[in-house]
């Protein structure tokens, strides 16, 4: 389902069908997604695909992005923002599109933008992204990833590594590797919430012997 809604208010907005939870001054635009969202204040999704149970902490931007279920980002948090082409001969934008409503004078037609398009930016399921860290456009995210606080992510990050620095560089993984196979072939995201009732989070290999039990497996 397409969203688009803006709350410029004091007050939180509250949409049931899909369940849409929108703080004082977010908003989200030509998003692709089946609902139980929330947005923290002051921040924006904006042309992007967001799975089940997407939560954005506050002043933080994502655009351009295909995003899985489960995921939970911090405040001040930018991803898949443009980035200025370099290889012109600026890097300011009135080469490539119109910019009368900006600065008063401009070479190009209003409505035409000759910008370079920027690939999306791919964030898979359960990943938890920090405060104040950027992921750089067309970086692809695996399912279960950690990004730290702080981070700045100019490469691909593999399933279940836990991020942190500048450039970013893999820390840790979450899980033994064993662990980590059974969790990408399990696909645990795929339930509901109200689905996941009952299991015992903290051992989490009796809790995939609890979801294999469940799927059936």
């Amino acid at each position: 389902m397409l969203i688009t809604q803006n709350n410029p208010s004091f007050e939180v907005f509250v949409q049931d069908q899909p369940y849409v939870r929108l703080n004082p001054g977010a908003g989200v635009f030509n998003v692709e997604s089946p609902g139980n969202l929330v947005l923290d204040k002051h921040s924006t999704v904006s042309r992007s695909t967001l799975g089940k149970y997407f939560g954005l902490g506050c002043f933080s931007y994502v655009t351009n992005s295909r995003i899985g279920r489960y995921c939970t980002f911090g405040s001040r948090v930018s991803i898949g923002a443009f980035s200025h082409p370099t290889d012109w001969l600026s890097i300011h934008e009135f080469q490539y599109r119109g910019t009368q409503n900006v600065f008063g004078e401009s070479i190009v037609d209003e409505g035409v933008n000759l910008a370079p398009k920027n690939p999306t930016t791919e964030i898979g399921n359960d990943v938890w992204i920090g405060d104040n860290a950027c992921i750089r456009f067309g970086t692809k995210i695996g399912d279960g990833a950690v990004i730290g606080m702080g981070a700045v992510v100019v490469a691909d990050v593999p399933p279940y590594a836990i991020v942190v620095g500048s450039p970013a560089r893999v820390l840790r993984y979450r899980f033994e590797a064993d662990v980590i196979a059974e969790l990408l072939e399990l696909k645990w995201w795929e339930f509901d919430i109200s689905e996941l009732k009952g299991i015992d989070f903290q051992d989490v290999r009796g809790a995939i012997a609890e979801i294999r039990r469940r799927k059936g497996l």
